[in-house]
């Protein structure tokens, strides 16, 4: 093998390193200025604290609805490779793969509908 093969990779590296430099200086050329006021601020879940300190009190529904955000797209992330290899898993038999996919839905629902009722979704 003569090294060929590696002729393009490096001119890949060589050029996603200049892509990277350049758009680097652009934006130290281009950027404004001037900071903003609340730049350097501490936050928690998008909500400034105003006393710049971290002992504050933060609501339990933000942490409430990131676990759950995390849940939902975890379980479902599940569904896809279900649904991408079914025509491979449904000649062993239809039944089985349909009922398991629906307790797993169904369990899924539950826990939606239960945290729905908690009032784990709204936001006053």
């Amino acid at each position: 093998m003569t090294g060929t093969g590696y002729l393009g990779l490096a001119v890949f590296f060589i050029v996603a390193t200049a892509i990277g430099v350049v758009l680097l200086v652009l934006n130290r050329l281009l950027a404004p200025k001037t900071p903003e006021p609340l730049e350097g601020y501490p936050y928690e879940c998008g909500v400034p604290l105003y006393d710049k300190t971290a002992r504050t009190t933060i609501d339990q529904k933000y942490y409430l609805l990131g676990l759950l955000l995390v849940l939902f797209d975890l379980e479902s992330a599940f569904v896809f490779p279900w649904a991408v290899v079914f025509r491979e898993i449904a000649q062993v038999n239809v039944g089985f793969i349909f009922t398991e996919m629906f307790l797993f839905l169904f369990i899924l629902i539950l826990g939606y509908i239960y945290a729905w009722k908690k009032g784990a979704l709204k936001w006053q």
